[in-house]
């Protein structure tokens, strides 16, 4: 099934400085009822309940539009809000691994969380981040690398690795938990700089 939700010509005239609630209607007309392309719905007025729902389903979050915003090609705009249901974990930073394609400094950071004094790994990370970002994190990285791996058991990793003293924790955002306890699709928000890395446990 195809769900369509916005209308920005019709008949070779734009409709793009129309607000959103005129367009949805123009669209509404046109899309049939029964077959493989509907219109897609709204929810008005159950913005958190509709939340709720989305996260107990597992779903990747929800959009929030103000209806009567028009539509702005090109531009990030607060009319229009993109709603994660991901959840969030403090982590350990214990290696980075090295960097393929045009990217610099590094790929992407292992991560880890303490269990019973041993910090165990749970996933690693490639996005979040600028190139900016990169630079300064493999700056603050670089004099702790050591010949030591943190993690135990040592985990396996698809590229060459730089063992990291565990000193510096983050803070991710992930889809869910997986079966082996490892975060899925972790994504870099920022270090935390007023964590002890030994206090850094799976949250619930």
């Amino acid at each position: 099934m195809y769900l369509v939700l916005d209308l920005l010509s019709l008949n070779g005239a734009y409709l793009m400085g129309l607000p959103l609630v005129g367009r949805r209607e123009t669209l509404k007309k046109l899309v049939p009822k029964e077959g493989s392309i509907r219109f897609s719905d709204a929810i008005e007025g159950r913005g958190i309940e509709f939340f709720r729902a989305a996260r107990e389903r597992g779903l990747e979050g929800i959009n929030a539009k103000r209806k009567g915003s028009r539509y702005e090609p090109g531009r990030r705009s607060e009319n229009w809000l993109k709603i994660k249901a991901r959840m969030q974990q403090e982590a350990v930073i214990g290696s980075l691994t090295e960097p393929g394609g045009g990217r610099h400094y590094f790929g992407a950071l292992m991560l880890g969380l303490y269990d019973k004094g041993r910090l165990q790994y749970v996933g690693h990370t490639g996005t979040g981040f600028s190139e900016a970002l990169l630079k300064d994190l493999f700056g603050k990285l670089t004099p702790y690398f050591t010949d030591r791996c943190p993690f135990t058991p040592k985990p396996k990793a698809n590229a060459p690795v730089k063992w990291v003293e565990p000193r510096f924790v983050c803070e991710v955002a992930f889809q869910e938990w997986t079966s082996d306890d490892k975060m899925r699709a972790p994504s870099f928000l920022g270090l935390r700089d007023d964590k002890d890395p030994k206090e850094v446990v799976r949250e619930n």
